[in-house]
């Protein structure tokens, strides 16, 4: 049996559990390659630890798994005949929008998931229900230790891996499973797997200025000497200018004899370019998980997505944040939530708003229009409601146009 074969045994078998036993006589890379550790062209491997390891990478899901981790969490009620009231006495409200289990914050569990959701495309927690069925604690899940199989039936079935050994095999019913885009309907796919040249490289040029610094960068200057140095000479030299002003002792005042004379390089046409791909590898990680560069402090380019940094996150909640909001709400009125007439919003309003003048401004217009009333607006600002707050202005004109339709009618 080729090592395809038997990768296509362990992944695709439905039908039987997975044998450990199979990846015993398995190479090292291959191996490697299932759990994620993938070896990119630039000869770095890529995996969930060394992409951490990326400045850009970090901030860009950094930016997204916090974002998401701090959205007030509102359970809505539709009513007969239109319309929707608040239910926080919903237990999915306490589940959701407090604490999903006994050491987690709803903060800290939704950032932890959404983070896992960025770098491996999925992320799981297993529902633990009472009698009723009622979800009521969510149990986060490794992705490296869930595998996903779809059998014959289309059944979805679980594997999840134990730190143990031991293996369960869950249903549908109990597993939470965000997915990021799915070429297979059941699973979704890394970005950082898909993009593993691009994280490759962004990799490689860490480690290679690492390497750079730890031997005290590149030659900032030149020693000429005029005589021929002797094998010892030279090795004493070598050896006391490296100890005494490379690495962390760099910059320091040189002492030179012999006749020595320190001429300074200027930076190269090679470390300009260097410089520079390190930027453009910030600018792909980012079109990887599409963060504008401003979020990530990268300001050279701030013009790209609007006319200002205002405009720029409001365009990062609508063409960057609301997909993966859509799919938190999804899975959860898919696994969560059996009744037809409730459903969960993560509201973003909040990162909506623009400054004090432009939002204060605009209720006075939506009041004053009668399309919402002063307590909706308050509302809008965490603000307490007020008597009297829940009526809805008429606009003076509409109201002579209903007057004069009146009376018409009156002398008919």
């Amino acid at each position: 049996m080729g090592i395809r074969d038997l990768i296509e045994k362990i992944w695709r078998k439905s039908d039987e559990r997975v044998n450990t036993e199979i990846c015993a006589g398995l190479p090292t890379a291959v191996l490697d390659s299932i759990s994620g550790n993938e070896l990119s062209e630039s000869g770095e491997v890529v995996n969930i630890r060394t992409a951490m390891a990326v400045s850009a990478v970090y901030a860009c899901v950094g930016i997204i798994a916090e974002t998401i981790g701090q959205l007030p969490v509102r359970v809505k009620k539709g009513k007969r005949g239109g319309g929707t009231e608040p239910a926080d006495y919903h237990p999915i409200y306490r589940l959701l929008g407090i604490r999903p289990n006994e050491w987690q914050t709803s903060q800290e569990f939704r950032e932890m998931m959404t983070q896992h959701l960025c770098l491996t495309g999925n992320c799981y927690a297993e529902i633990i229900r009472d009698n009723k069925g009622t979800p009521r604690e969510l149990l986060p899940l490794q992705p490296q230790h869930v595998t996903v199989e779809q059998r014959r039936n289309w059944d979805v079935n679980y594997r999840v891996q134990a730190q143990n050994g031991t293996a369960r095999n869950l249903t549908q019913k109990d597993i939470f499973h965000l997915k990021y885009r799915t070429l297979d309907g059941y699973r979704g796919i890394s970005p950082i797997g898909w993009q593993r040249e691009t994280v490759g490289n962004a990799i490689a040029a860490l480690n290679y200025s690492s390497r750079m610094l730890k031997n005290g960068g590149r030659p900032s200057g030149v020693l000429e000497i005029p005589n021929l140095l002797g094998e010892e000479a030279y090795k004493r030299l070598k050896s006391s200018w490296e100890e005494n002003y490379s690495g962390k002792n760099a910059g320091k005042t040189a002492i030179l004899e012999e006749g020595a004379k320190y001429s300074a390089v200027s930076m190269s046409n090679e470390d300009m370019q260097f410089i520079q791909s390190r930027q453009f590898t910030v600018e792909e990680v980012a079109r990887i998980f599409r963060v504008p560069l401003h979020m990530i402090q990268s300001t050279e380019k701030t013009t790209s997505w609007g006319s200002g940094i205002e405009q720029m996150s409001i365009g990062f909640v609508q063409l960057s944040l609301l997909p993966w909001i859509k799919r938190w709400e999804n899975c959860i009125s898919k696994y969560l939530i059996s009744e037809s007439n409730i459903y969960v919003k993560l509201a973003v309003e909040g990162l909506m708003r623009g400054d004090m003048k432009t939002r204060y401004e605009s209720y006075q217009k939506g009041i004053l229009s009668g399309f919402i009333s002063p307590n909706e607006a308050r509302a809008l600002e965490d603000m307490n409601p007020r008597d009297g707050g829940d009526e809805f202005f008429m606009p003076l004109n509409m109201q002579g146009n209903q007057s004069m339709e009146g009376e018409g009618k009156g002398e008919e």
